[in-house]
């Protein structure tokens, strides 16, 4: 599967120390060049993100869109949204179906542009993307990593949040349940 990843998965992919699920679940992962060089390089931005960012890892594309979509709703071009705008428009000139990218408003633009471009997109959610990593056992510590998500970065959480973190711990309890019963059986 291929995608192309805003800059608000990453930034908090990396600071609960899971940046590493990305290149294990999917085939190929594309950014715009705004998103690693601006925002993820700001000064405001946290030291181990603006690390991360000035030595991307080889798994990481980053690439510049041609034509950049103009979509006002994202925010003043310069000011707010410039990255959420160059990775839509990398994914519909790349042909990639699935952006990661955590945005309501930049989720719905996904959508829409697609239908537009006769390409259809997909938005996938962070928060999926670490329940699929913990079904498929990239993350040892689950529970750990999203206490640290919820308590030790901004993120923001609401009730729709809460309800799939919940969910992710609850199918992440009984995937180690299960898995004790079958260890037990084969003692």
């Amino acid at each position: 599967m291929k995608v192309v990843c805003d800059m608000g998965p990453l930034h908090y992919l990396i600071l609960i120390g899971c940046d590493h699920v990305l290149p294990a679940l999917l085939d190929d992962v594309l950014t715009a060049r705004v998103v690693v060089e601006k925002e993820m390089s700001a000064p405001a931005t946290p030291d181990a993100v603006r690390r991360w960012a000035a030595a991307p890892p080889r798994w990481l594309q980053v690439k510049d869109p041609k034509h950049l979509l103009h979509i006002p709703s994202l925010g003043r071009e310069g000011k707010r949204g410039d990255g959420d705008r160059a990775v839509i428009s990398l994914a519909l000139e790349e042909r990639i179906p699935f952006v990661l990218m955590d945005d309501v408003k930049a989720r719905k633009q996904v959508v829409a542009k697609g239908k537009e471009h006769g390409h259809e997109m997909e938005p996938l959610w962070m928060l999926e993307v670490i329940d699929l990593a913990a079904e498929r056992g990239l993350i040892d510590d689950l529970p750990e990593r999203l206490r640290v998500l919820e308590r030790e970065t901004p993120y923001y959480i609401g009730k729709d949040a809460r309800q799939v973190i919940q969910g992710i711990l609850r199918r992440d309890l009984e995937r180690k349940h299960e898995l004790a019963e079958e260890q037990d059986r084969e003692f």
